[in-house]
């Protein structure tokens, strides 16, 4: 059972709710600052009155500074009745004329205020006082008068106790729809992605009702970003097919070649042991023990075929040395009792390259054995000589390997390369050499070639390529 890794639409919408999350705290945020700044946009507006009001008031008395405090000035802050409100009147010398003497100081101005201008501007600052932050105004009236001059500073400060429950009030406005919107956003994510996922649903019952031996494409339609896990399977789907119809073709092919030598065999073993006479008996042992070289060879080829079809899908290629690959694979093929001269020849001492050594070795090996079987049958003394040649191309290697034999007609050349075709009808053999040889060199991506070899015989010409 395949381990689950929770739900893809689980994942889907928790990550945009995330992502919604995190613009709901965004938009709190600048919901917020947007409260504080219009609440503070509207106070600031009553206590800038409040204070220009106060500042109108001031009048001069020979060398005093008179304020008439309108309360008037004053009530127009109390439509926030749970706030405070404190004001100052400073005189020319900086002494507190009126109001609450412990106010915080005005604080420092940049360059292009620190002179009063003829018009009052206001300046608003929050400060500290009596265990609460207050919004301060500040504003300065220019006094011209005969033993008087300079400037009078009228202070007004209100706690924020109003603006903040302003501000609440307009956060709390803004967050419901937010909070809606957001919830709505959710509901439509889940939706969509539930109805996005739908052909993943469709593939999944496609697959889920087929029979077993159903290996044809996928033909649901699916969005582009599906497409690629689509075709991938697809082309998972028709290797897996390729290669169940190539294995149900070497058991067929297996049981079809297998069945008839084993029931020659078990005929020719029953003929002997009818026989009285020595001879008889020795003679029909011949024929089982011929008759079993034959079988022990096809089956090996068979064996030999099944592996090469199996390591040639798997292209597990590794460095390997060319001249290693083929002086091993001669030690295995050349028989020490048959009276058959091998040579090889090599113009590099080193043939470096990437490859499977062990399907190469297969390949030289059935090249020599078919050149030794068909190219040196019934001969002696030289004719009986089998030549392999190792050289060295522009960018690869190339392998031939020569006998001094009949050779091969040009219109049945092809067909040797077909599993079970022999071009020597004669001789013992299944037909899988030259079609394993075949199999191997389209593995490493090589060419193959049939030459008539000059005196007589048949060169088999092996081409690769990515020498190292």
């Amino acid at each position: 059972m395949r381990e689950r890794a929770g739900s893809l639409k689980a994942r889907l919408v928790l990550r945009l709710a995330l992502l919604f999350l995190v613009g709901t705290v965004v938009m709190y945020v600048a919901a917020r600052v947007y409260g504080l700044r219009a609440a503070d946009l509207s106070y600031d507006r009553l206590l800038a009155g409040s204070a220009l009001s106060i500042a109108e008031t001031l009048s001069v008395d020979g060398t005093q500074v008179r304020v008439d405090l309108p309360y008037a000035a004053l009530d127009m802050l109390s439509a926030a009745p749970e706030d405070r409100v404190f004001y100052r009147v400073l005189g020319p010398d900086g002494k507190t004329i009126t109001g609450y003497g412990d106010l915080p100081g005005i604080p420092a101005m940049h360059a292009a205020e620190q002179e009063p201008s003829e018009v009052p501007i206001p300046r608003f600052f929050d400060a500290g006082y009596r265990g609460e932050t207050v919004r301060f105004v500040v504003l300065g009236r220019q006094l011209a008068q005969p033993g008087l001059r300079g400037w009078v500073w009228v202070q007004v400060g209100q706690t924020r106790r109003a603006r903040e429950e302003l501000a609440s009030d307009l956060l709390l406005g803004a967050l419901l729809p937010i909070t809606l919107l957001t919830m709505g956003a959710l509901g439509l994510a889940w939706l969509g992605v539930g109805r996005a996922l739908r052909p993943l649903e469709a593939i999944s019952a496609d697959l889920a009702t087929r029979e077993p031996h159903d290996l044809h494409p996928v033909r649901v339609p699916v969005p582009a970003e599906v497409g690629p896990m689509v075709d991938a399977m697809n082309g998972f789907m028709y290797r897996l097919e390729a290669n169940i119809d190539t294995l149900r073709a070497f058991i067929g092919d297996a049981a079809h070649q297998i069945r008839t030598p084993l029931a020659a065999l078990r005929a020719q073993a029953q003929l002997a042991l009818d026989e009285d006479e020595p001879e008889q008996i020795r003679s029909g042992l011949l024929k089982v023990e011929r008759n079993a070289a034959r079988l022990t060879r096809l089956v090996n080829q068979l064996l030999s075929d099944a592996m090469v079809m199996h390591r040639a899908d798997a292209r597990d290629f590794e460095p390997l040395d060319l001249v290693e690959v083929i002086k091993r694979a001669l030690r295995d093929a050349v028989p020490v009792s048959d009276d058959v001269q091998v040579g090889f020849i090599s113009d590099a001492a080193q043939a470096p390259m990437r490859g499977d050594a062990v399907l190469l070795g297969e390949a030289i090996k059935n090249l020599v054995d078919n050149a030794i079987r068909h190219g040196t049958r019934g001969m002696s003394g030289p004719d009986a000589e089998v030549e392999v040649v190792l050289r060295q191309t522009q960018d690869g290697y190339r392998v031939a390997v020569s006998d001094h034999g009949p050779g091969i007609a040009p219109e049945d050349r092809a067909r040797l390369f077909r599993r079970f075709e022999r071009g020597d009808t004669r001789a013992a053999g299944a037909g899988l050499g030259m079609a394993i040889v075949s199999r191997v060199v389209r593995s490493h991506g090589g060419t193959i070639e049939l030459i008539d070899r000059d005196g007589g015989g048949l060169t088999v010409c092996l081409e690769f390529g990515g020498r190292r």
